[in-house]
């Protein structure tokens, strides 16, 4: 028998309902968005719900992941938090949870996404949407000037003097890029682009995969004042494959440390952005003294490359390479309100970061690490986890692995017991036996890789799991390193007439059962019904697949996004002084 026999079984309640959380009305949210005070708005939604319409200033947290991901976007435990859902009682669930996790000022939005939706509020699809929304906003303000895909390919083709830089990610790049092209991640374009445009009379062409980190790093190197025309490429590589153009494949060029004459050009730009944006760049003390106020938020984000900040940071820095948190805010930046100290060793990538991070109404600072003064000796791996789902795909962002995270008397959250343990050994006799193997992995990671035989379930729908556990049955919990699965055993747990017997984790998950040399499966997409993927979102799925039709509904969304933001009442801003 599968687990989806037992889908159509009606579910007695629970024999004792939790305390409920204070609630909030969408009118109550809407004026605490504005009140001037520290909120963290927290969808719980998995991620296939969150993108199908979510509140614009609202940060992505599943439920599923909870635990791992809460303590880095909301780190300030007395912060006020409201929960939102798309029903079901998630909130309600998460509240509860938070409230364990140490948060002492949760609530949930009474009737979630719909009433917001409800009370005439605008709701956005898609994900990264406000540093989206942010990029069209960019090219209307600035007039940010651009090229069409046809134009480019007919200078490429006659040799013309140009250089064209990819603001990507160099994973993102190697992937496909359009001819020519070389990686340069968009905060690294001032810092080193006299080494990779040494003359000022070549043309610069910023091309991305859509729109977003094109503008803006043609923008960025437009406002530092370089000698070149710059321009952004007209819809980026998707634009150059609607007009019928081919992409190349692989890491044409990489990029090294500026030279000392070029660093000094970095500066002077960097010195200018700072001047004409009225940037505060902060001392030690100013720092330290904030990390000690304990009533308002700092966040300390280190913009410099994955190799720069393992090789030393400032501590308490989260690693946020400067293009991808501008793409991203929300992988970062769980809480509106909060101080952002934007960290790099030469005042250039900070200060462009700064500029457009103060232009989204975040109060956002700069500060020159030196080495030695306060660095971490070992990387924030929590927070180095989370940066790396940043520059992923969105598909991918939430598979987030951290450090455990611990409840207020000082214990792990975890399944329970030690009992409630079991090696890979101990779970194969155990499933030989007939207890259910179920993967708790993202879905798109089980169709990949799952213990042979396992099925798939969503810790936020557990009704299915829930079941089972009524029929007596022994469940073995698998997720890749066993962290999601402990998060659902918690809650299976609860639910258990007999949770030591019936609800057992792997240790090390998925990994090291594989690693003991038990089978690994793997199924079609077909094998999961998309309603039941609610972790996945399949809006404009195909896009990145080459489907046309998807790539340009991709681009009329993102055109889009700046008008449903003046129908939400919601304005990017251009800072006249410092806060």
């Amino acid at each position: 028998m599968t687990i989806e026999d037992y889908s159509s079984m009606p579910l007695s309640p629970p024999e004792q309902e939790p305390p409920r959380a204070p609630s909030v009305s969408a009118a109550e949210l809407k004026a605490m968005l504005s009140d001037g005070h520290e909120l963290a708005v927290v969808d719980v939604s998995e991620e296939g719900q969150f993108g199908m319409g979510h509140m614009l200033l609202a940060v992505n947290i599943p439920y599923s992941l909870l635990e791992l991901q809460a303590p880095t976007l909301v780190p300030r435990k007395t912060c006020r938090v409201v929960v939102v859902d798309h029903g079901g009682g998630i909130a309600a669930r998460a509240a509860r949870r938070l409230r364990t996790m140490g948060y002492t000022d949760v609530s949930v939005l009474d009737g979630g996404i719909a009433a917001w939706e409800q009370a005439g509020h605008q709701i956005f699809q898609g994900t990264y949407v406000a540093s989206k929304a942010f990029g069209e906003w960019v090219e209307h303000h600035f007039h940010t000037p651009s090229i069409g895909p046809e134009e480019l390919a007919a200078l490429l083709d006659r040799q013309a003097d140009i250089r064209v830089l990819d603001p990507r990610t160099v994973n993102e790049h190697a992937a496909n890029h359009v001819p020519r092209a070389v990686s340069c991640p968009s905060a690294e374009l001032i810092y080193r682009f006299d080494d990779l445009v040494p003359s000022p009379d070549t043309m610069v062409v910023v091309a991305c995969g859509g729109r977003t980190r094109g503008i803006i790093g043609a923008q960025s190197l437009i406002n530092a004042g370089v000698p070149n025309r710059v321009v952004a490429l007209a819809d980026g590589n998707h634009g150059w494959k609607l007009a019928g153009l081919p992409l190349e494949a692989g890491l044409l060029q990489g990029y090294e440390s500026p030279t000392p004459e070029n660093r000094r050009r970095a500066d002077e730009r960097a010195a200018r952005i700072r001047r004409e944006h009225h940037i505060t760049q902060l001392d030690h003390s100013t720092v330290r003294q904030w990390l000690a106020d304990p009533d308002r938020t700092t966040l300390l984000l280190d913009v410099r490359t994955a190799e720069e900040y393992h090789a030393g940071h400032y501590e308490g820095a989260r690693h946020a390479p400067g293009g991808q948190l501008l793409q991203a805010t929300d992988r970062w930046l769980g809480t509106l309100g909060a101080r952002i100290v934007v960290i790099d060793t030469d005042g250039t990538r900070s200060a462009v970061v700064c500029h457009w991070l103060r232009c989204m109404n975040w109060d956002a600072y700069t500060l020159v690490y030196e080495a030695g003064a306060g660095q971490a000796s070992e990387p924030d791996t929590a927070a180095q986890a989370l940066a790396n789902a940043g520059a992923k795909s969105a598909d991918e962002a939430a598979r987030v692995t951290v450090e455990p995270v611990e409840r207020p008397d000082g214990h792990a959250i975890g399944a329970g017991t030690d009992a409630a343990r079991i090696d890979p050994r101990e779970a194969y006799a155990a499933m030989r036996q007939g207890a259910i193997a179920i993967s708790f992995d993202r879905s798109a990671d089980y169709l990949q890789a799952h213990p042979a035989g396992a099925l798939w379930a969503s810790r936020a729908a557990l009704d299915t799991v829930a079941e089972l556990l009524r029929q007596g049955r022994a469940l073995v919990l698998f997720s890749r390193d066993g962290r999601a699965a402990e998060l659902a055993a918690m809650d299976l747990r609860e639910l258990a007439s007999d949770p030591d017997r019936q609800v057992k984790v792997v240790r090390g998950g998925t990994q090291a059962w594989q690693d003991a040399g038990h089978a690994i499966a793997s199924k079609d997409e077909e094998a999961l019904p998309q309603e039941a993927r609610i972790d996945t979102l399949y809006w404009m799925h195909d896009r990145r697949r080459g489907n046309k039709e998807a790539m340009q509904r991709y681009l009329n969304w993102e055109k889009g996004l700046l008008a449903q933001l003046e129908r939400d009442g919601y304005t990017f801003t251009m800072p006249a002084s410092t806060r």
